[in-house]
């Protein structure tokens, strides 16, 4: 009898637990997609390339986009909205922000070669071709192998991936295939849904974000495709055949200190998303996270 009170007991407590999946759709305009690109071309493949530029849209050209739950957003101490922070600690460095949870919209991977170490988010190419003719035509610097030599397509991109990480088939490749494109055209924006894993569900806490553009300059240089939340000394070290480098990983603290990140050219989300959640902590409501503040110099 005393079993059947305990058990029943049990049953009737609540076990709403503050942590769990929150859900929003984030809105990009096409207008962060747009940029003057670089193509490069060789026609006498001599390595001697020539460059145009023209202004497209590709969703391509747009970098990891980091979205976070914080309890308040600031509008006044820098030229976008921030989230909130805490209490200076340190010389130099604003305060810690808490974020609830975070996600990514495509995140920094390691493409194979040297050459593309801290240039490559996962959600934007369909295959190998599309990632060479990025970086030719986008970014204006042709992919290159360990000996120098232009990585002309993607069948020999593939042999070499499949060398590198020891595969047998292109699924094991997180930064291309058709499955894994995020972005959908709806309007002039790029549109997409994210779901923030095992987040603290605060009644009333704001989503907030940003996309890292990748480096474009003309003339085109090395640092061309670029991303300043990648560290590109750190990650899996390389000491296989002739070749010594670093991967590169995704730096560690993007959501608790954005500022350090937020260079010109990004796109910012430039209003309060809240999240609302009933009694027991069920999301109410969608959620719209428009990052549509373009972060220029002044």
């Amino acid at each position: 009898m005393q079993a059947l009170y305990l058990a029943l007991l049990g049953c009737s407590n609540d076990e709403t637990i503050p942590e769990g999946d929150v859900t929003a759709k984030v809105v990009i305009p096409k207008a962060a997609a747009t940029r003057t690109v670089v193509h490069a071309t060789d026609e006498n493949a001599d390595g001697v390339y020539e460059y145009e530029t023209e202004e497209v849209t590709d969703v391509r050209l747009l970098g990891p986009v980091y979205i976070g739950a914080f309890p308040e957003l600031d509008s006044l101490s820098f030229p976008y909205v921030h989230p909130y922070m805490g209490p200076q600690v340190s010389e130099n460095t604003f305060g810690d922000t808490y974020p609830y949870g975070g996600a990514t919209l495509g995140r920094l991977d390691f493409a194979c070669y040297e050459a593309l170490a801290c240039k490559v988010t996962t959600g934007r190419f369909a295959d190998y071709d599309s990632l060479l003719d990025h970086f030719r035509n986008n970014l204006g610097t042709p992919v290159h192998d360990r000996n120098g030599d232009e990585v002309l397509n993607g069948e020999t991109m593939r042999d070499w991936c499949y060398d590198y990480f020891y595969a047998t088939s292109d699924e094991e490749m997180s930064f291309i295939g058709e499955e894994n494109l995020i972005f959908e055209e709806e309007g002039d924006n790029f549109v997409a849904e994210v779901v923030l894993h095992h987040t603290n569900r605060v009644d009333g806490m704001s989503l907030w974000g940003f996309m890292d553009a990748p480096e474009l300059n003309f003339p085109p240089n090395e640092i061309n495709g670029a991303f300043t939340t990648c560290e590109p000394g750190s990650g899996r070290e390389v000491d296989k055949y002739t070749e010594e480098f670093y991967e590169g990983r995704s730096q560690y603290d993007v959501l608790n200190f954005p500022s350090k990140y937020v260079q010109y050219g990004d796109w910012v989300s430039d209003a309060e998303a809240v999240v609302q959640f009933d009694e027991k902590l069920n999301q109410t409501g969608e959620v719209v996270v428009n990052l549509n503040f373009s972060y220029e110099a002044q």
